[in-house]
């Protein structure tokens, strides 16, 4: 009897939790939606207004931008998430509220830092992106303010985040991608391409504007510049910090390294081509993992003392994401020709190849990213530093390889590749350190989607179209069948949804 209602207790949470991770991958889901409708407009008159070239050189503009963010964060979003979903546990206010404040401060310390970095790198980033030539370094400068918006906007979401506020976070990414839309659009088209820098120096303010409404109301704004007891309050978060600032530069440099890597061999066009590729895949097939760092990373954090409970966090987050990401990538590769000509122009047709063959790279993803983050949680920078610096090279060098012997869609066999070699990697490592494992419940749902994910490219590779689109509604139809029958056996979510 007793061991009767320990189940049915065992039951009910484990269906609670699959509840709350369908509910925020929901919620972040339909955000994420509204961003690629705006985006389709958005992608569509940037490519009408600026081409192929345009699309590259937005893309350059934004991998200077990634970099020097990574570069000068110290780490700071990453462990003031983590500790200030910890104090929110503990529940005392009044040591969150002094903890937001060193945050804050520090954010500030580190916005200056990159008005420092930016202007000491320009020569150099100038020849590295623009055809070893060291005197486009202007162009690189102009690049601050976006810096400097984009970093403190990130330290106001991490408090955000850390303090379990979600809906916040969501409603702050309908804002900027409803922004984004109404403040790039108009410059491309009055400026051309000399539109595409106050294009972003607005989106920049806007995400600053966006995140500063939400968190002022929940937490005044203060700053400590020179209280030496604030900035030494700091510090272990800094030097924790340091790992991940390292790990956030390796992963910048590869967003550098790429665009320079597809140069060297081929133009600027074919950026653009795998700058909308990227896009296609990873901003909108990918949108099920939105609600990794806005809430599962907090919750993670929150369960790192208990190895059950962080080990089954893991593995629901699993589920949740290949479930419900691979209905969605089918479809989305079997009528990308349609999707291209819709959401771009017919030049970008030639991508088509790169976009299918980077469906496994979003479908790895969803195995990859919840046990990646397990490092995050446990706050071990110098593991997923080694872990992080290791699959960059690995990528980096499958790009070099691959594009120079298949071009556009080698890059797409590179993504698919790289995240492969992630997926061995962080089981292995984390397996080992931290005694993370996928349940073979979590591998037969993996192994069942993937399969018919491949099922999926391959007709993608037919030249007969009624082969590619009716094998593909069937392969959709199985695949969203298997997802629904697990999703409604597993939680009550979508019980109540039919009530």
């Amino acid at each position: 009897m007793a061991h009767a209602e320990h189940s049915a207790t065992r039951a009910n949470g484990e269906g609670k939790a699959y509840d709350h991770v369908l509910k925020y991958t929901g919620v972040f889901g339909g955000v994420q939606m509204l961003k690629m409708l705006t985006s389709v407009v958005r992608n569509k008159l940037t490519a009408a207004f600026l081409g192929a070239n345009g699309m590259g050189l937005i893309s350059v503009y934004n991998s200077i931008t990634e970099f020097v963010v990574s570069s000068s964060n110290l780490g700071i979003p990453l462990n003031a998430t983590r500790h200030s979903s910890e104090l929110l546990e503990q529940g005392d206010p009044a040591r969150v509220r002094h903890f937001v404040m060193v945050v804050r401060t520090w954010v500030l310390l580190t916005a200056l830092l990159s008005v420092v970095l930016c202007s000491l790198l320009s020569p150099l980033v100038s020849y590295i992106l623009f055809d070893q030539e060291f005197g486009h370094w202007p162009q690189v400068m102009t690049m601050i303010p976006v810096v400097v918006c984009f970093l403190v906007a990130e330290g106001e979401c991490a408090v955000l985040k850390g303090l379990r506020k979600v809906r916040q976070v969501a409603v702050v990414e309908t804002v900027i991608a409803l922004a984004t839309l109404l403040l790039t659009v108009p410059f491309y088209y009055l400026l051309g391409m000399r539109g595409v820098v106050v294009g972003l120096i607005c989106c920049g303010l806007a995400s600053l504007v966006a995140h500063f409404w939400f968190s002022l109301r929940i937490v005044p704004y203060r700053v400590r510049l020179f209280d030496p007891d604030v900035l030494r309050e700091g510090l272990p978060m800094v030097t924790k910090g340091i790992p991940y600032v390292l790990a956030g530069v390796s992963g910048a440099a590869l967003g550098m390294a790429i665009p320079a890597l597809i140069q060297m061999q081929g133009t600027l066009a074919d950026v653009g081509y795998y700058r909308m590729g990227y896009m296609l895949m990873v901003g909108y097939a990918g949108m099920a993992f939105m609600a990794l760092e806005a809430d599962y990373y907090p919750r993670l954090s929150s369960a790192n003392g208990d190895a059950v409970r962080f080990n089954g966090t893991i593995n629901q987050q699993i589920d949740v994401c290949v479930l419900v990401v691979t209905p969605f990538l089918i479809p989305f590769i079997v009528l990308m020709p349609w999707i291209i000509r819709l959401l771009f122009t017919e030049e970008f047709l030639v991508a088509q190849g790169m976009t299918v063959c980077a469906a496994f790279y979003v479908f790895l993803r969803g195995i990859m990213l919840p046990v990646s983050y397990s490092s995050l949680a446990k706050g071990d920078s110098l593991v997923f530093l080694a872990v992080e610096v290791v699959s960059n090279l690995a990528t980096a060098l499958l790009f070099w390889w691959l594009y120079g012997l298949w071009g556009i869609t080698g890059t797409g066999v590179a993504l698919s590749l790289g995240a492969l070699l992630d997926v061995a990697c962080v089981l292995l490592v984390y397996g080992r350190l931290y005694g993370c494992r996928v349940t073979a419940a979590t591998w037969r749902v993996c192994i069942v989607q993937g399969i018919t994910l491949g099922a999926a490219v391959l007709c993608c590779a037919q030249d007969n179209l009624w082969v590619r689109y009716v094998a593909g509604a069937c392969l959709f139809a199985f695949s969203a069948a298997y997802s629904l029958r697990l999703l409604s056996h597993r939680s009550n979510f979508f019980r109540r949804l039919r009530r």
